[in-house]
């Protein structure tokens, strides 16, 4: 590994760890200085700016997360490929495999600058998984299934984030797995309210639209 790799991968470790632990407004060059680079613009150097570090950090962990989600999706019974629960564990278990102390609680701090374009390093499984669970929302209305999907994706970072928070074992065992994937399955499935359901609840605060995460994380 080249010096300027390794530069790269320290950056990258630090900004997972302190974005996770400080927030997302961590000043750029405390990560430098935590990664031990000398020069404070050492994160602009390698980066640009913010949103590309944290895009980056997602890409490096994307590829092993990615092949584990492919191998579910290919070992799921052809009668299973439409199995909420089954689908969901596709989506939470690399999570919780990945070789980071920090990621998901990286991911819930950094929600609002998290990427929701497809390009040429978009996963394969996670938006075909995506769409497979948006099919068993009961709704028709687009703006509803996505603010429920991003509304289940914002659960699981913050049920795997605390988990994680609490100093992950090795494993997460079966029973903590069962019960996030029932609970955020029965959020997916349950039913949606129209506005003629909630007349009354039109007058307060709605809730902000928040891009659906269709790129995989």
């Amino acid at each position: 590994m080249s010096r300027g790799e390794q530069a790269r991968a320290d950056i990258l470790d630090a900004a997972e760890q302190l974005i996770a632990e400080a927030g997302v407004q961590v000043p750029l060059r405390e990560i430098a200085i935590a990664a031990g680079q000398r020069n404070n613009s050492a994160v602009n150097y390698h980066f640009g700016d913010r949103r590309e570090l944290i895009r980056a950090v997602i890409e490096r962990r994307l590829e092993p997360m990615e092949r584990e989600r492919a191998d579910m999706l290919a070992a799921l019974a052809p009668d299973a490929r439409h199995d909420v629960e089954a689908l969901l564990r596709i989506l939470v278990i690399p999570l919780t495999t990945v070789d980071s102390d920090y990621y998901s609680r990286f991911l819930q701090s950094a929600a609002r600058y998290l990427p929701t374009d497809l390009d040429g390093t978009q996963g394969t499984v996670w938006p075909r998984v995506l769409d497979e669970l948006a099919s068993a929302i009961p709704t028709a209305d687009p703006a509803a299934e996505r603010r429920r999907i991003t509304a289940v994706a914002t659960a699981m970072f913050a049920l795997l984030a605390e988990w994680e928070r609490k100093a992950r074992p090795e494993a997460a065992p079966a029973d903590f797995l069962a019960e996030i994937v029932t609970m955020l399955g029965a959020m997916l499935t349950a039913p949606v309210r129209t506005s003629s359901d909630s007349t009354a609840a039109a007058a307060g605060p709605g809730a902000p639209e928040v891009p659906r995460p269709d790129r995989a994380l």
